[in-house]
This record gives C-alpha cells, structure tokens and sequence, in this order.
C-alpha cells in the first residue's frame, strides 16, 4: 500500500498516511495525527529506486542535470 507524505499548514509537523491509490483517488480526508487539523498540504518524498542490483534512495531526485531536464539544452 503507498504511502502519502503530507505537510500540516496548522502545527508544521510532516506525517505519511498509508491508504490505497482507490481510496486516494476517490478524496482521502487527511488529518494531521497531531493536532487533527484538515489544513494540510501533499509532499512529494524521495522514494526508493532500484537500479541494477543496487537500491539507491532518492536518486537524482530534485536536480537537474542533464539534456531536456527541466527544460535545460
């Protein structure tokens, strides 16, 4: 089951909720586990990348650094 990465906009505090892509896709309410607050917003978190026989974890992710990354030449 995925996991979702989210942001409370109430005390700051980042948690995941684990919920499966049907019950994301038809409106999961989040609730910050802390303050239980709705006013929370989707992060995006490095996930892990299998490449190889290696397991690298967040590979490359948030840079740009090649040909047509980003919109780069």
């Amino acid at each position: 089951m995925p996991e979702y990465g989210y942001v409370c906009q109430g005390c700051g505090k980042p948690f995941e909720v684990r919920a499966s892509m049907a019950a994301y896709s038809k409106g999961l309410v989040v609730r910050c586990p802390h303050c239980q607050s709705r006013k929370v917003i989707r992060a995006f978190t490095p996930v892990g990348v299998l490449t190889g026989s290696k397991r690298q974890i967040g590979a490359n992710l948030g840079s740009c650094s090649g040909p047509g990354c980003c919109g780069g030449k």
